[in-house]
């Protein structure tokens, strides 16, 4: 079934945007959408993400866990698996030089309130790349999102969607898990 999500229509400016779960080997085989609160899909449940008109490629959304995003690093820094892994950090960056810094050389500062009001996402290259200080990623990027605790990396992976990038992973524990614990900002 396909159910309107209203964090999604938000997030893409009132246009509307509509997820559907797909087939899982997992036993899980239902989801809900990502709203305001913290309602998630299960680890490894992809979600389709669809365009407002049904009509342009589906993006895929993928929640993983520490394992896994220790892989995802792992193999970007060692250019081994996936060599189009683009793992960007989309907390402040105050927030992130104040509290635990980057999980990694290769992760990328992408603040999700820059991400908003920017639109980063619909940025032409030499725009994006003067601003962010990183090449923009192409649509055939696998895009890693990660942020404190996994709700602003969602955000950032459904406006990654709403701009047509196809294969999304959000790292659901985000600095919290992977630096061992809730943080303190002070």
């Amino acid at each position: 079934s396909v159910t309107i999500s209203y964090a999604t229509r938000a997030l893409a400016f009132y246009r509307p945007c509509y997820v559907s779960c797909v087939p899982s080997t997992s036993r899980h085989t239902s989801c809900s959408s990502a709203a305001f609160g913290r309602r998630r899909t299960p680890n490894h449940l992809p979600r389709l993400f669809l365009s407002s008109n049904g009509s342009e490629p589906q993006s895929t959304l993928t929640n993983i866990d520490k394992t896994d995003m220790e892989q995802i690093i792992a193999d970007a820094e060692n250019g081994t698996g996936d060599a189009n892994y683009i793992v960007m950090d989309v907390r402040n960056a105050d927030e992130i030089m104040m509290g635990t810094g980057v999980m990694s050389e290769i992760v990328k500062v992408f603040p999700l309130p820059e991400i908003k009001s920017m639109g980063a996402f619909n940025m032409n290259a030499e725009t994006f790349e003067a601003q962010f200080n990183f090449p923009k990623p192409n649509v055939e990027d696998t895009l890693v999102f990660t942020c404190k605790a996994g709700l602003r990396s969602q955000q950032a992976a459904q406006l990654a969607a709403v701009a047509g990038y196809t294969t999304i992973i959000n790292y659901e524990g985000g600095a919290d898990d992977w630096f061992g614990g809730e943080l303190f900002y002070t």
